[in-house]
C-alpha cells in the first residue's frame, strides 16, 4: 500500500548528480515513443498526472537537508511542454514545479527526459510506458495491458526500495583503482548543443551477423566498434599513454532479484592501450574477455559493496551537505569523467501489450554528456543505435557507420544535424 505522505533518501547512484550537474553536463537522458497520430497535449498532461498517482518515485521534489539531499512528495500538477530544439538540456527543478523529469510532445512523438538522480533507464522506461498507455486509453482506445503496464498493476513497496542498501554486505568489497582515460578533443557546438545521430537497423539481421561472424553479443560488438572508431580516427590517441575506456552500465535488477524503480545499475568497462596496433576484431575479442571477467554476480556484488561503504563512512555521513558537494565535484572529476572515454547503454527490448504495438511505431533512447555517448534500444523489428556528441568532428560517427555497412548491415540514419551547423553553432 502506498504511503499517504512520502519521502526517501537519495540512493547511492543519485547522491552525486545534484552537485555535479550543469549546462555542459546535464545528467539528463531521454526515451521517446513515436505514435501513429499527432499528440493531443491536453490529454497527455492528464495521462501524466494519472500515472504520477501510481509512481511515487517520480512524484517527488528534491530538498536540501543538513547532511544529505532527500526527496519529498510533490503535490503540484504536471503540465507537458512542446519539445525544444535542444536534446537532454539541463533544467532547473524550480522552473519545473519541482519535478525532476520533463514530458515533451512534438507532432506524433512523446518524450520523457529524466534527471539521473531520479532513476535509471529501466525505471524511466516503465514510467513512460505507463504514460503512453494511459494516454491511449484516454484517447478512447481499448487496450489489454497484459501485465506489461505498471500503472495497471498492484503497487509494491519494493518498487520504492533503495536496492543498493538492501543488497549491501559490508564484508564483500573490492578495491577500486582507475587510471585516467583518453578523452576526445575538438571544437564543440555552441552552448553545448547535442548532435544526435540515430542508426536504425533490423534486429534479426544484426543479431545473426554478430553471432555468426563474431560470436559476440550486440553490446560487445557496438562497444568495440565505438572504441575502434575512436582509435582509428584519432590522431592524438595513438600517441597517448591514457587508455581508451568504454563504460557500459549494467542493470543490476536481474542479478539481485530487484524490481525497484530507483537507480540500480553499475558500470563495467572495456579498456584498450592506444599505443598498440589494433584491428577491430582484436578489440572485440578483448571486449568479450572484459565482459566475462566483470559481468558476474560476485564481481558486481563486491563493487556495489565498495560504493555503498563510502556513504556509510561515519566521517562522510556527518559532514554538512555544502562540504559534501565540494567533495562530490572533486570525486566525480577523479573517479567519473576522468576515467571514462565514452559510454554505451543498452536498454534492451521494449515490451508492450500486443494491442498497444498497433499505436507505437518506434522508440528512441538518448543519453547526454561530454565526448561521445551511445545507446541501444530494441523495439519490434528495429534495433536503434543513437550516437550523441557535443563535438563537431563527425569522423568517429562515419567510421561506425562504415563498419556496420562493411559487416553487411542495412542501415537508415536520422539526425538533428544539418549542413552548416558546425559554422553557426
Amino acid at each position: 500500500m502506498q504511503k499517504s505522505k512520502y519521502w526517501h533518501k537519495l540512493d547511492n547512484a543519485a547522491k552525486v548528480f545534484p552537485a555535479v550537474s550543469k549546462k555542459q553536463r546535464s545528467n539528463v537522458f531521454r526515451i521517446a515513443f513515436y505514435l501513429n497520430d499527432k499528440v493531443n497535449s491536453d490529454v497527455l498532461s492528464e495521462a501524466v498526472n494519472i500515472t504520477l498517482k501510481r509512481f511515487q518515485v517520480f512524484n517527488i521534489q528534491i530538498k536540501n537537508g543538513i547532511f544529505w539531499n532527500y526527496f519529498s512528495e510533490n503535490k503540484n500538477t504536471y503540465k507537458v511542454e512542446q519539445e525544444p530544439d535542444e536534446v537532454c538540456k539541463f533544467f532547473k527543478f524550480d522552473n519545473n514545479q519541482g519535478f525532476l523529469f520533463k514530458v515533451y510532445y512534438y507532432e506524433n512523438k512523446i518524450s520523457l527526459e529524466t534527471f539521473h538522480s531520479l532513476t535509471d533507464g529501466t525505471g524511466a522506461l516503465e514510467f513512460l510506458k505507463s504514460i503512453v498507455y494511459e494516454y491511449l486509453i484516454l484517447m478512447g482506445n481499448k487496450i489489454d495491458h497484459e501485465n506489461y503496464i505498471l500503472s495497471r498493476k498492484s503497487f509494491s513497496n519494493k518498487e520504492n526500495e533503495d536496492s543498493f542498501n538492501v543488497n549491501y554486505d559490508p564484508k564483500v568489497k573490492k578495491k577500486l583503482k582507475e587510471d585516467r582515460a583518453y578523452h576526445l578533443t575538438g571544437d564543440v557546438f555552441k552552448n553545448y548543443w547535442t548532435l544526435v545521430f540515430k542508426i536504425k537497423t533490423n534486429k534479426d539481421e544484426v543479431l545473426q551477423m554478430v553471432k555468426t561472424k563474431y560470436d559476440a553479443t550486440v553490446t560487445q560488438y557496438v562497444a568495440a566498434l565505438i572504441a575502434y572508431s575512436i582509435y582509428d580516427e584519432g590522431v592524438s590517441v595513438k600517441q597517448s599513454k591514457k587508455p581508451i575506456k568504454m563504460f557500459i552500465p549494467v542493470n543490476l535488477r536481474p542479478y539481485f532479484d530487484s524490481v525497484t524503480l530507483r537507480n540500480f545499475s553499475l558500470y563495467i568497462k572495456a579498456s584498450f592501450d592506444p599505443r598498440k596496433k589494433w584491428t577491430f576484431e582484436e578489440m572485440l575479442e578483448l571486449t568479450k574477455v572484459d565482459f566475462l571477467e566483470q559481468l558476474n554476480f560476485l564481481d558486481l556484488k563486491m563493487r556495489l559493496g565498495t560504493l555503498v561503504s563510502l556513504e556509510k563512512n561515519v566521517f562522510v555521513r556527518f559532514v554538512p551537505l555544502f562540504i559534501k558537494n565540494i567533495f562530490f565535484k572533486i570525486g566525480f572529476q577523479m573517479l567519473g569523467e576522468s576515467i571514462n572515454t565514452s559510454s554505451l547503454s543498452n536498454l534492451g527490448i521494449v515490451r508492450l501489450p500486443n494491442q498497444m504495438k498497433e499505436f507505437v511505431k518506434d522508440v528512441d533512447f538518448i543519453n547526454s554528456g561530454p565526448g561521445i555517448n551511445s545507446t541501444i534500444i530494441t523495439y519490434q523489428d528495429n534495433l536503434n543505435i543513437s550516437i550523441n556528441t557535443i563535438i563537431k568532428d563527425l569522423s568517429v560517427i562515419k567510421s561506425i557507420t562504415d563498419q556496420l555497412i562493411l559487416d553487411g548491415i542495412n542501415i537508415t540514419v536520422d539526425t538533428n544535424y544539418e549542413e552548416g551547423y558546425d559554422e553557426i553553432l
